[in-house]
């Protein structure tokens, strides 16, 4: 987050017989604009609640953030109410302030509506958090259909889409707060680590902190038949960045302090303190002191571990600024790093810088007779590996794309989703959809293979 004046969010709480629907909105809403927390500028943050909270004040809300962002803005939108289905109307709604039973045709944000207006801001840096919970007489289904809209979403925009809970599910709350909104508070405010070092928070960085804490904190609580209760959070993106929301300068400072103490002594370093080093380096933009500092230490030519952070950074370099010659400096370094690996028989670096080569010659548009031959190596030496770590399946499934087995991979993606995380699993919906797209062109969205990785991965 460079610019942080270009950060922007609009924050609904309905209330009505929701009231603490309100108390989190109006606590986001300070979160937002605290300078020591999340720090958006207060002009920035929209905050509707009750009687501000109607269709039209939503609409116009919609319509004034239009006027205020670009394509550069980040933009975060939150509501808290009601919605779902109408029981004869099999279309997922908002609930504004002021909607009745016989009103609702005129008051009701329709998905379609709500739809447009998000597809009509300028900007393609969007997250869109719902906590929505059931109303009596009025919901029928829960968020049933939001899932239509949340695909329909990312297919026309592209955007990050979070719900508090499944369609078949509450949205349970605890001491007058939502779960889920104080779980998403507390990691856009840097409380989800401790310490918290970090100079940004993401939205891989929400998805795994909400998905870990909200069902677990759900369990804590029992239904009134004394059962605990189920909440798990639904997620959608197709997005390719990972968009960062909130951003604490003052962790810059402690990547600085790591640097002031570590980088005078750089030579001595242990290979753990040595990689903290350059990590710290990269974190506050520093990137090419960082491969400057790690291509100058002496053991990075005799250690394989060392050549895979180097390539890796020469990668994030390629990929972020479309150079060529980092692009073919990642390739060269993860060469280094499996040759080193197949001498001292590092498995695990065998496979992964293997599967790094396959995958810099499928970007650079190289020799794809060469990424075959790579992709098989990684896929042989994975196969082999003892451990059944997230690591071996995850280079087992994407060797199989290279290689045109799509049904082998998709075996395998499904025993990564068993070992991985919220964070890990992001990460490789990420390189397989660049892989699987790099190499077969799908010109149609609903590719079976894109569905898959989809529902595999990011459900």
């Amino acid at each position: 987050m460079e610019n942080k004046n270009n950060t922007f969010a609009l924050i609904i709480g309905v209330g009505g017989d929701l009231p603490y629907s309100v108390n989190d909105a109006k606590n986001l809403y300070e979160n937002f604009i605290d300078k020591n927390l999340i720090g958006y500028p207060k002009k920035n943050v929209i905050l509707l609640t009750e009687k501000k909270a109607t269709h039209n004040g939503i609409l116009k809300a919609f319509d004034k953030l239009k006027e205020m962002t670009n394509e550069e803005s980040t933009i975060l939108l939150y509501y808290s109410g009601h919605g779902g289905q109408y029981g004869t109307e099999h279309k997922f709604f908002l609930q504004p302030y002021g909607m009745t039973l016989e009103n609702y045709k005129s008051t009701w944000i329709t998905a379609d509506v709500l739809k447009d207006k998000i597809n009509a801001l300028p900007s393609g840096r969007l997250a869109f958090f719902l906590d929505c919970c059931h109303a009596e007489g009025m919901i029928q289904t829960g968020i049933e259909g939001f899932y239509g809209m949340a695909q329909k979403l990312n297919d026309d925009h592209g955007i990050w889409v979070m719900a508090s809970c499944q369609d078949n599910q509450l949205s349970w709350g605890v001491d007058n707060e939502s779960i889920f909104t104080k779980c998403l508070l507390e990691v856009l405010s840097g409380k989800h680590k401790t310490p918290f070092t970090d100079p940004e928070v993401t939205m891989m960085d929400v998805v795994e902190y909400v998905f870990e804490k909200v069902p677990a904190r759900a369990a804590a609580v029992v239904d009134e038949n004394d059962n605990p209760c189920v909440q798990t959070p639904f997620f959608k993106t197709q997005m390719s960045e990972n968009l960062i929301l909130s951003y604490f300068p003052k962790n810059m400072e402690n990547n600085e302090a790591v640097i002031t103490d570590l980088e005078p002594k750089a030579k001595e370093l242990d290979e753990e303190s040595f990689i903290k080093l350059i990590k710290a380096m990269e974190a506050v933009g520093r990137v090419d002191d960082a491969i400057k500092t790690i291509s100058k230490n002496k053991r990075t030519k005799s250690d394989p571990d060392l050549l895979e952070c180097l390539g890796d950074l020469y990668r994030n370099q390629y990929l972020e600024n479309k150079l060529q010659k980092m692009g073919e400096l990642a390739l060269e370094c993860h060469k280094k790093a499996y040759d080193l690996a197949v001498i001292t028989e590092d498995e695990e670096q065998v496979f992964t810088n293997a599967v790094k080569m396959a995958f810099m010659y499928a970007k650079l548009d190289l020799n794809k007779r060469i990424m075959r031959e790579h992709a098989t190596t990684a896929l042989a030496a994975a196969e082999k590996y003892f451990y059944k770590s997230s690591s071996k399946y995850a280079t087992m499934a994407e060797a199989n794309i290279y290689l045109g087995e799509i049904e082998e991979a998709k075996k395998q993606y499904k025993n990564f989703a068993k070992k991985a995380g919220v964070r890990l699993r992001l990460q490789c919906y990420q390189q397989a959809v660049m892989v699987y797209n790099i190499l077969f062109e799908p010109q149609n969205k609903k590719d079976d293979f894109l569905i898959f990785l989809e529902e595999t991965l990011l459900s």
